[in-house]
């Protein structure tokens, strides 16, 4: 009887075990497949983030060079006489030196107001055609006269282009000056940041001409203006439905993205770029991991048998009891912390933990730059529409800086319609143009995500080692209060002019 017993409990505890060993498995497997995915989708991640630097970079830089431009009497002159020679004396150094620095640099086009060219340094011998069927880039910013940036195909051929009013210190806008960037460029930046393989493509339908005279290949409707041997092997195979696909070739495995969107200026699609990442390694290594995993998992559990076989008493359901209310606890506790530290509405940390945290910033000797923003005309909005509305605003301003600033950067709700940021080892200078950034994109999205379009005013200050916390507080609270006196909807920094957006640095 005792034996038998004996042997019922081994064999209940035996198929436990067992059934634990699979589940356990499963339960890894699933894991690293999670594991793996994750990994993937931040390899894309990256380069897509990569990529979006590298086309906001391009329209930072030109559209300075634009603005110096437009503050030339002497180009404006030269516009005025229709001086094509004139053009093509004063421009063709500046055009040379700005290929020297960047050789993806193909075109750079003067235009007058009426979509007609005054000088292609790129061809110099073509000029007063008429671009406004052919070019709606040029007759767009011309009609508008607001900077505008996409791909477009050419009479010179593709490029990504960044086409800027030219508007004197008066205010007089007196043609287009445009700059053009081989596709190349972003290949060329991938490769050298991720190590990849690539392909670019442009949709066939906006070619013209340009399919005709080159017969391009084709893939779903875009023609392959340019590929890398490995992507002349697997073609075929890449499915441009997938964000991200993997491909097996010559016993290795690649990670393909084709994600990397160039658009028009009115957001359509026109060029992808396709990028070949080898994972080969990242997958051998899931895999052993996964392999050493289950066999620390079996003799986990082996040697659990023989301990649960030796200790097995009645107390057991009492210990996994009290496990659970350790763990509801400890949970309860999360909660808790997590409610003390964040605010209710938005979702952001509170005026109290983010003074907190630069405290204890200020502690490790770290530097940064602050900044604050307010919503202009706030209580107007709220006596217009509700406090509903109001919260509706905050809700979308917080998502708005939760998209835009990095991951690492402290972002806090300070009061009412009140928020700031911390950035870490940025100094005040990139700080206020990131910032600037920052207001130009809640002025052109806010009407984009809810009824309710505003702007919001900021004031910026860099944190520096040995700074007094309420000092740096005043800085920031007195260079937005600048802001908001000068006209609001403006960025006020130490670098700047308290005025209106766009003056120049003092």
């Amino acid at each position: 009887m005792i034996r038998r017993l004996k042997w019922k409990y081994l064999a209940l505890i035996f198929v436990f075990t067992l059934a634990s060993v699979l589940m356990q498995m499963l339960y890894a497997n699933f894991k690293h497949e999670q594991q793996m995915q994750q990994r993937i989708v931040s390899l894309g991640a990256d380069a897509q983030l990569y990529f979006n630097d590298l086309i906001n970079g391009l329209r930072d830089k030109y559209l300075s060079i634009a603005l110096h431009y437009s503050n030339e009497p002497v180009l404006k002159a030269l516009f005025a006489q229709r001086n094509h020679q004139g053009l093509l004396n004063y421009a063709a150094a500046d055009y040379e030196s700005m290929r020297l620095l960047d050789p993806n640099l193909h075109i750079m086009h003067f235009i007058d107001q009426h979509n007609r060219t005054l000088l292609r340094l790129h061809q110099p011998t073509l000029f007063n055609d008429d671009l406004t069927n052919l070019r709606p880039i040029v007759r767009d910013v011309n009609a508008t006269q607001r900077a505008l940036q996409g791909f477009e195909v050419g009479k010179n051929g593709i490029t990504y282009r960044i086409t800027t009013p030219l508007i004197d210190r008066q205010g007089v806008h007196f043609g287009v000056i445009e700059f053009g960037i081989m596709p190349n460029y972003f290949v060329e930046h991938l490769v050298k940041r991720f190590a990849v393989e690539s392909m670019i493509l442009v949709r066939s339908d906006s070619l013209g001409t340009l399919q005709q005279n080159h017969d391009f290949a084709q893939l779903n409707g875009y023609s392959i203006i340019q590929l890398t041997p490995f992507f002349e092997q697997i073609v075929n195979q890449v499915d441009l439905t997938q964000q991200n696909q993997i491909i097996e070739h010559q016993g290795k495995s690649y990670l393909i993205l084709s994600n990397l969107n160039q658009q028009s200026h009115h957001g359509e699609v026109i060029s992808k770029v396709i990028i070949a990442s080898d994972i080969t390694a990242m997958i051998t290594e899931n895999k052993q991991s996964l392999v050493k995993e289950a066999i620390l998992n079996l003799m986990v559990l082996l040697f659990l048998l023989a301990m649960i076989y030796a200790m097995f008493s009645r107390y057991t359901h009492a210990l996994e009891n009290s496990y659970e209310t350790i763990q509801a606890l400890h949970l309860q506790s999360s909660q808790l912390k997590n409610q003390a530290n964040t605010d209710e509405l938005t979702g952001l940390y509170n005026r109290r933990f983010f003074n907190e945290s630069l405290q204890k910033i200020v502690e490790y000797g770290k530097t940064g730059s602050l900044l604050f923003f307010d919503i202009d005309h706030f209580k107007h909005l709220n006596d217009a529409h509700g406090h509903q509305a109001g919260d509706q605003v905050l809700v979308e301003l917080a998502q708005m800086m939760l998209n835009f600033f990095r991951q690492d950067d402290l972002i806090v709700r300070w009061g009412g319609e009140e928020f700031a940021v911390f950035i870490n080892d940025m100094n005040e200078k990139d700080a206020y143009q990131k910032a600037e950034r920052f207001r130009h994109f809640v002025e052109t999205s806010s009407s984009v995500h809810q009824p309710f379009a505003f702007t919001i005013s900021g004031g910026v200050t860099q944190l520096n080692q040995g700074d007094n916390l309420d000092e740096v507080f005043k800085r920031a609270d007195e260079r937005l209060y600048a802001a908001k006196e000068h006209g609001r909807n403006q960025v006020v920094a130490q670098f700047y002019k308290t005025t209106r957006p766009g003056d120049k640095e003092v």
